[in-house]
């Protein structure tokens, strides 16, 4: 909450907001926009020591209350500081910058001044714009509920350090170049390897036959057991430079009969190198997972006849 003196330049901010409404000089544009702009500068003015007055206050951001402090009204719908406050943090405006400031409001006042017009001539009731708003509704939510889950569970450096450690377990101390060859059909890729391992042909034979085929060969080039399935990479440990792996590598493009074509020892990069990757890739984990999670909570109710629906 605000002391006082913040509800005091509350109470300051409405009173010129409602003289610059009701005493703006209207006998030429020019004074008109001089006058705006003497205003502007007061209301900004006023805006700086508001939050001034208000961030001094036990030492916290105004908070919530930014919503009530009304900067101007434009047909009867307000700006408030909150609104202002939000573009300057993304447009990355410090509050000493005066005129960004003014510009800003100007731009709310203008793009208002629009909106309600749009409103007056029913666009509101229009499906495309009331899609559009639903839509911005939903994405403004979900983007502050996980916001607020991420500060409430952040990413410490233990976190950091057990996902790294456990990386390296996974990763082994080799690394291996490979060449595949994509099938569509698991039982074709099954049915390449046993002619490999009968000695019907050789790898470039059916290599051949496979570009001939019109089948994607490959070079990924270096992996490591980390990034394959753990039965796979089983198999992978075993296999020599020159061979190929005894079991297909299923994807999402198919499966792959896999050679490998060198060996060498794992680069391991260091904890600070892949720090910030880590970080990055917890909290898109922990996000999937809350958001699969009330997923799974919600009441889904299909509303269209699905039952019509071959």
């Amino acid at each position: 909450m605000c002391s006082p003196a913040c509800r005091a330049w509350r109470v300051t901010a409405g009173s010129m907001r409602r003289s610059a409404i009701s005493c703006r000089p209207i006998s030429t544009l020019s004074i008109s926009r001089l006058f705006r702009k003497m205003s502007y500068r007061l209301l900004i003015l006023l805006v700086v020591i508001f939050l001034f007055a208000c961030e001094q206050q036990d030492g916290e951001p105004t908070g919530s209350d930014d919503e009530n402090v009304v900067l101007v009204e434009v047909d009867g719908r307000p700006i408030t500081l909150a609104m202002l406050e939000r573009v300057m943090e993304v447009r990355d405006i410090e509050a000493s910058d005066h005129e960004q400031m003014r510009e800003v409001l100007d731009e709310l006042i203008r793009m208002q001044a629009v909106a309600n017009a749009a409103r007056s001539e029913g666009m509101a009731e229009d499906p495309e714009v009331q899609a559009e708003l639903r839509l911005s509704e939903i994405q403004t939510m979900y983007r502050h509920y996980i916001n607020r889950a991420q500060r409430a569970r952040p990413v410490t450096d233990e976190d950091i350090r057990e996902v790294y450690q456990a990386q390296l377990e996974r990763s082994g101390d080799t690394q291996y170049r490979i060449e595949t060859i994509a099938y569509e059909e698991q039982a074709r890729v099954l049915q390449a390897i046993r002619r490999l391992q009968d000695d019907e042909m050789d790898y470039s034979e059916l290599r051949a036959e496979a570009q001939a085929d019109g089948l994607a060969v490959e070079e990924p080039g270096w992996i490591d057991r980390s990034q394959v399935p753990e039965d796979f990479a089983a198999r992978l440990v075993e296999t020599e430079s020159g061979e190929i792996v005894p079991q297909p590598l299923e994807s999402s493009r198919g499966w792959h009969l896999v050679r490998v074509l060198d060996t060498r020892d794992l680069q391991v990069p260091a904890l600070e190198q892949v720090r910030e990757g880590i970080a990055r890739s917890l909290l898109q984990q922990r996000r999937e997972a809350l958001t699969d999670s009330l997923y799974d909570q919600a009441e889904i109710t299909p509303m269209l006849p699905l039952d019509d629906v071959d």
